[in-house]
């Protein structure tokens, strides 16, 4: 599938792909950014003993797993999202047990997008502190792309907690997407701060 075509297929009158895998392959797409960034930066380094050649290959690494499990959430928010469609056209009520247990799948894996979001925000620190110049703001649009799949995963999650009867369920979802909120927006603040050192 071609870039244009996911667009169109966001753009139609499917249910799916809709924000919670949008918010997944926009992560990707900022992990790949990142990616970049440490491989050109390393790419150019002399310097064995070089201290970025370890924290880039390191966050080069986590970032290449990053985008890998995103492009999977992407898949399964999908048929999360196709999975609760079905059981809301099969049940009486939104208590019905398939209904609850979609429902649930459907709010975990936006968490686990926003959560893979947040790893990629980690390494987009890393990338845009010691990355060559030129390529920081690759790393910075990186950082900014995978901080909007983070907020978008924590609000695909928190919509589907209304229809939620497991009050424990409820709780945990909310204080991770409250934490993952939270710690999202001081790692985009530490992106914008060494992209700015470059300007």
């Amino acid at each position: 599938m071609t870039v244009g075509e996911l667009l169109a297929g966001v753009a139609s009158r499917e249910v799916t792909p809709s924000g919670g895998a949008v918010a997944a392959v926009g992560g990707a797409a900022g992990a790949a950014l990142c990616e970049m960034t440490c491989i050109h930066t390393l790419a150019g380094v002399d310097d064995p003993d070089d201290s970025r050649i370890a924290d880039l290959g390191e966050a080069e690494d986590d970032l290449a797993e990053g985008r890998a499990d995103l492009l999977a959430l992407a898949d399964e928010d999908v048929a999360a999202v196709e999975a609760l469609q079905e059981a809301f056209a099969d049940a009486d009520s939104i208590h019905d047990e398939p209904v609850q247990r979609a429902a649930e799948r459907a709010t975990e894996v936006p968490l686990e997008t926003a959560g893979a979001c947040h790893g990629v925000l980690e390494s987009a620190v890393v990338a845009t502190d010691a990355g060559e110049p030129n390529a920081v703001p690759d790393a910075g649009t990186g950082g900014s792309l995978a901080h909007a799949g983070l907020r978008a995963g924590v609000w695909t999650a928190r919509s589907n907690l209304p229809v939620l009867d497991d009050e424990g369920f409820v709780a945990d979802a909310r204080e991770r997407a409250d934490d993952l909120e939270s710690a999202g927006a001081h790692r985009i603040d530490d992106v914008a701060a060494n992209v700015r050192e470059t300007w």
